[in-house]
């Protein structure tokens, strides 16, 4: 019940492309996530998929339940690396972040943390607004299957909530 009340509140305060003023995250939406690509996949293998190419990302740290997802990665990003530090790109269960112990001042500037599961239950909602609070994240894209967490040094502490 809890997912589903939240899905509706999610599609009366989220908007698409139109209601975002930061260049950034406007090219994000409209040149990667609203791509037309066939990718049968759940919706956050999609976003990691698109995120890569955008963003020519080189290595993915896939935690735990993630790394089972490594071949359908490889598949769509041939040039792609996996690695367990120093990444480009991060992608966890929103309940994993604890198991990772991530120093968010020490993330490369381009680096994105794509969290899975932001909606699923009310501990999950309470652990992504507290992160959104971080000094060191900046943006914060709320795409209801997942969230990407962006900590761009030279950007103003932002966060969007988009459909996709």
């Amino acid at each position: 019940m809890f997912r589903f009340i939240s899905f509706i509140k999610f599609l009366l305060t989220s908007n698409n492309q139109h209601g975002v003023h930061s260049p950034f995250v406007y090219d994000y939406i409209t040149k990667c996530l609203y791509l037309k690509k066939e990718l049968k996949l759940p919706a956050t293998l999609k976003v990691i998929i698109k995120s890569i190419g955008y963003f020519e990302y080189k290595s993915v740290f896939l935690v735990d339940n993630y790394k089972t997802s490594q071949e359908i990665i490889k598949q769509h990003c041939n040039n792609i690396t996996f690695v367990e530090n120093n990444a480009d790109i991060i992608l966890a269960h929103i309940n994993e972040l604890d198991k990772i112990n991530i120093d968010f001042s020490k993330l490369p500037n381009d680096c994105m943390l794509l969290l899975d599961g932001i909606h699923q239950n009310k501990n999950n909602k309470v652990i992504w607004e507290y992160l959104k609070t971080h000094e060191h994240v900046r943006v914060t894209i709320d795409m209801f299957y997942c969230g990407a967490v962006f900590f761009r040094k030279e950007q103003v502490k932002e966060h969007f909530k988009i459909r996709i």
